[in-house]
């Protein structure tokens, strides 16, 4: 499949990664490169030499990625974090302070599956698989605010993985939602069996939903840019 973007607001790209398997890129002064990009998830160790493309095709030099900011520490998403932070881009790393042990190596799958059935317990233990580590990854707290796109505000929403966070672009009308929820045969929360923090995920998507923005953007599945925030809104009840 060729590498696909497109624009969803100033400074705001998805790039396609794989099917339905997205990242985006965000402008730190809201046009350009000339003060430096921003990443927003890196799919798997193999998806980064497509993520570089696709940086280049949108007319950017990836030396000017100088953040890289993962919603949650799944494979499809973290995964090419360490060969990123390897690249002679060599970006600062960020996560949600309780995903932050899984990619840094001090933590396995299982442990954080806490809070969820016994066969998504069991399938963290066994079948998940760890990111390679990025032993100097930073935690992103609640509350920040990234300077890209006009001010990315970290927004923490446990349910999907304990550390999850989404970005609310309120400048540019955007909410990258992550994994919370996804837009695959409709909008829709992850699988059940793929959530280790599910009694925290009303809570999150409650919060979501309460945010100003026009367009809900996720990893999973096509952008939604038609009454949005009311979709977002329904789901969460």
């Amino acid at each position: 499949m060729d590498n696909r973007t497109e624009q969803l607001a100033d400074g705001v790209w998805r790039v396609d990664l794989a099917f339905w398997v997205s990242a985006y890129v965000l402008a730190n002064d809201g046009h350009g490169d000339a003060e430096g990009l921003t990443v927003v998830d890196a799919g798997t160790r193999g998806m980064a030499p497509r993520l570089v493309r696709s940086i280049r095709m949108l007319g950017f030099d990836p030396r000017a990625v100088g953040d890289l900011l993962l919603t949650h520490w799944h494979v499809d998403h973290s995964g090419g974090a360490r060969r990123f932070a390897e690249s002679s881009a060599a970006p600062d790393v960020w996560i949600g302070e309780d995903d932050l042990p899984v990619l840094t190596g001090r933590a396995t799958p299982g442990d954080v599956a806490t809070d969820c059935g016994r066969l998504a317990r069991a399938l963290h233990r066994r079948a998940y698989q760890a990111p390679e580590p990025v032993t100097d990854a930073r935690a992103l707290p609640d509350g920040h605010v990234h300077e890209a796109a006009g001010g990315a505000h970290v927004v923490a929403t446990p349910g999907h993985t304990a550390g999850h966070v989404a970005l609310h672009l309120p400048a540019r009308g955007v909410l990258i939602a992550g994994d919370l929820v996804m837009n695959l045969a409709g909008l829709r929360t992850s699988p059940d069996l793929l959530n280790s923090a599910r009694s925290r995920l009303p809570e999150s998507l409650a919060r979501l939903a309460a945010l100003d923005f026009e367009v809900l953007a996720m990893m999973h599945g096509p952008p939604i840019d038609r009454r949005a925030k009311q979709r977002l809104a329904a789901l969460a009840g």
